[in-house]
């Protein structure tokens, strides 16, 4: 169970401020959240095979496609280039 000491601390640590009324809230509405888990740990579940997600999953990216394009167009804008591409100062030491 929480005590309000339990739920004064954990508000310092969270930086938020409370009265009395909101901590006995709290200590009321965390109580009954520990409550119902400590309810779901004896439910049996040695037979149920542990996976990462509920239902499954597909792969919803799209397949890539190669488009051509215009290396002079995208170079426009370019402060400097050096064959089709962007030149960039160095920022390793060799």
């Amino acid at each position: 169970m929480i005590s309000h000491e339990d739920v004064k601390h954990l508000a310092t640590l969270s930086r938020l401020r409370f009265n009395e009324a909101e901590v006995a809230q709290y200590t009321k509405d965390l109580g009954s959240i520990f409550e119902y888990a400590k309810a779901l740990n004896e439910l049996p579940t040695d037979e149920i095979a542990p996976s990462s997600h509920a239902i499954p999953i597909e792969n919803v990216f799209r397949e890539d496609v190669i488009v051509p394009f215009d290396a002079d167009a995208l170079l426009i804008n370019a402060p400097d280039e050096e064959g089709h591409a962007f030149k960039v100062p160095q920022i390793l030491a060799d």
